[in-house]
């Protein structure tokens, strides 16, 4: 003999049905409406920080393209005397998204005196 159907057993599964197709919709969606164009880096510096060894930088990197950008190489260099540079390698920034690194210098950055930019990535 068969028990009785429960009130929430039906709830549960009509709502883990809903859920599933919703995702998989989504999913469906974003993969065919996604655009092929290339990573585009754009790095920021921000605040520089005093450290126990010297400065900390916070730099951003931040890619608008549709694709993402593996094994990224960010330079950062002083301006001025004492130019100093200091690099470092982020994993991936996925598309419209943003990562965050940072960098160390042993003199006091200058106001407006740094410059950062992405020198390569790969392409997945």
């Amino acid at each position: 003999m068969k028990p009785p159907w429960n009130w929430l057993e039906g709830v549960v599964f009509t709502s883990s049905c809903v859920l599933v197709a919703l995702v998989l919709g989504y999913l469906a969606v974003d993969t065919w409406a996604r655009g092929d164009s290339p990573p585009d880096l754009t790095v920021t510096v921000g605040t520089p920080v005093r450290g126990a060894n010297g400065w900390r930088v916070p730099v951003t990197v931040a890619n608008h393209g549709d694709i993402t950008a593996e094994e990224v190489l960010v330079r950062v260099s002083l301006r001025g005397e004492g130019a100093e540079e200091a690099e470092f390698v982020l994993a991936y920034v996925p598309r419209h998204s943003q990562r965050e690194g940072w960098v160390g210098f042993r003199e006091e950055p200058p106001p407006g005196g740094m410059e950062a930019r992405a020198v390569g990535f790969a392409t997945p």
